[in-house]
């Protein structure tokens, strides 16, 4: 199972770093006035996947830091799963819910 955890926390910071620099770049090409229509679409978009990728690595960094690999921790495990998928509904009816403001 520590395995399991290890990898996605590896692959989750790779997709964190990915989406983070695409996100920050769409913020510097909005600020400075570049490709407007563009750098927004991005801007928009890669904000959920931003910030679920961090909830997974974070989570997954605690799941492995205050575990013992030997046992199973299925309520540890449920309840960050749970957090998740909050986090992850009320980003999805902030961003549908709210309209932009111009």
């Amino acid at each position: 199972m520590k395995s399991t955890i290890t990898n996605i926390k590896k692959v989750s910071l790779i997709f964190f770093i990915i989406t983070g620099l695409l996100h920050l770049g769409s913020a510097m090409f909005i600020s400075n006035g570049l490709h407007l229509k563009e750098a927004l679409i991005v801007n928009k978009t890669m904000d959920i996947p931003f910030i679920l990728t961090g909830l997974i690595y974070g989570f997954s960094s605690l799941r492995l830091s205050l575990t013992d690999p030997e046992k199973h921790h299925k309520l540890l495990d449920v309840s960050l799963i749970s957090i998740i998928i909050i986090v992850l509904a009320g980003l999805v009816v902030i961003n549908l819910a709210i309209p932009n403001i111009k």
